[in-house]
């Protein structure tokens, strides 16, 4: 598994937003994109899946932005990326039983499928609390 851009930018544009969310501060688009080194565009598709998730909240009108929607302690590292790449995998036979003629007597899926269960539950342990301590 790799964590793609999406996943990065999400991570660090999330990190910056709940070091300074204790202000209650609302963040336009394009200051997140300047601060965080991240692409306009691409940020804006990513804070929609963020926000599509509930991850995020979307103010519209002039003094608006976006906003963090939980305290910072109550998203995971798994959340953020599940909401922007989707369901953490390690191969396909994980996700489709079908992809594989051998998939009933495979012992390389059950292996796989023990190692994802771990790695989810190791990003499931860090929280946006960890990103944003310094």
């Amino acid at each position: 598994m790799k964590i793609t851009r999406a996943g990065d930018y999400a991570l660090r544009v999330l990190g910056y937003m709940a070091s300074e969310q204790n202000k209650g501060k609302v963040f336009m688009r394009n200051e997140l994109s300047r601060i965080c080194g991240v692409p306009d565009s691409f940020l804006g598709k990513i804070l929609q899946s963020l926000a599509r998730e509930n991850i995020l909240e979307s103010e519209r009108g002039k003094k608006g932005g976006f906003k963090i929607s939980k305290s910072p302690d109550e998203v995971s590292l798994y959340d953020i990326i599940k909401a922007v790449e989707g369901d953490v995998m390690i191969n396909e036979c994980l996700l489709d039983k079908e992809f594989c003629e051998s998939s009933f007597n495979c012992n390389i899926q059950a292996i796989l499928g023990s190692i994802r269960e771990n790695l989810v539950k190791d990003m499931q342990k860090y929280t946006l609390q960890d990103l944003a301590a310094k």
